[in-house]
């Protein structure tokens, strides 16, 4: 019997450290597990839903070079939790730790 662990699935299609790694902060700061795959899918949107659906506990992380998106199985593909492009001012840490608030049940920090 294998043992399936409990962890937010992130699939990136970038090489953008940076992004990545501030994603799994969120995720650590909040004491959730992750398990990181690089994925070739384009589509952001459909990359999370695909991740959440990977995951035992129903939520993924999309991560591509401009947007970030977070999704749960239980939603349409089409309505992720979070979409937000990577510019200057978007913090991808509240992505990794609202992954974690979500899946403990939490309120979600605001995103800008």
């Amino acid at each position: 019997m294998e043992f399936i662990k409990p962890q937010i699935v992130i699939f990136a299609n970038t090489e953008n450290k940076y992004i990545i790694n501030e994603v799994i902060a969120g995720i650590e700061e909040e004491g959730a597990l992750y398990r990181l795959s690089y994925n070739e899918c384009v589509d952001v949107v459909k990359m999370a839903y695909d991740a959440a659906k990977a995951s035992v506990l129903g939520i993924g992380i999309g991560i591509s070079e401009d947007l970030v998106c977070l999704h749960s199985k239980n939603l349409e593909i089409n309505t992720p939790l979070i979409l937000s492009k990577t510019s200057e001012n978007f913090d991808p840490r509240l992505v990794g730790c609202n992954a974690a608030k979500y899946v403990k049940g939490l309120p979600l920090k605001y995103l800008d």
